[in-house]
């Protein structure tokens, strides 16, 4: 998906010659683009090093960051090695949920740590194909799945105050 959203990109440059800003951006890219900017603006590290890294230089970090250069794949899988943005987790964030400032929710990395273990469990435990739920059937299994999740993070917290308050010795 990402790929060709970076390539859309980059074929509407090459058809009018000039990139003249971000609002060019197909509005996923545009997301991917904020959520990039927003990890660089909490990076400790100035753009030089990061443009280091990358080996480019701070100019061409500094246009592809605002829009003014097209990001080609390879540097985007780069940034976000370098930036720590994990790719799938910023694809659900963007793509699923539809808004990049999703990607640091916990409870989005709670449910990204689900699939896998659910996924395997179903292809181990299914000799069958699996069908999509019904709108009723996902809503319940939300609600479930939502309401479980937060009775275990009330258990976790409820023993995390009861240590704390244990008698001084």
């Amino acid at each position: 998906m990402c790929e060709d959203l970076i390539i859309e990109s980059e074929q509407n440059i090459e058809k009018s010659g000039h990139y003249d800003s971000h609002l060019d951006i197909d509005p996923r890219a545009s997301a991917f683009l904020a959520l990039i900017n927003h990890h660089v603006d909490r990076d400790s590290r100035p753009l030089s090093a990061i443009a280091k890294i990358l080996k480019i230089s701070r100019r061409q970090l500094g246009r592809m960051l605002n829009g003014h250069r097209p990001m080609r794949i390879a540097e985007l899988l780069k940034l976000t090695e370098v930036l720590r943005i994990d790719p799938a987790r910023a694809v659900v964030a963007i793509e699923v949920i539809g808004d990049w400032q999703c990607y640091d929710d916990p409870g989005l990395g709670v449910v990204m740590h689900l699939l896998y273990p659910v996924v395997t469990r179903l292809r181990a435990r299914a000799d069958f194909a699996i069908q999509p739920l019904t709108k009723p059937a996902q809503d319940r299994l939300s609600d479930w799945l939502a309401d479980t999740i937060i009775t275990n993070e009330e258990q976790i917290r409820n023993r995390r105050d009861t240590f704390m308050k244990l008698p001084e010795i």
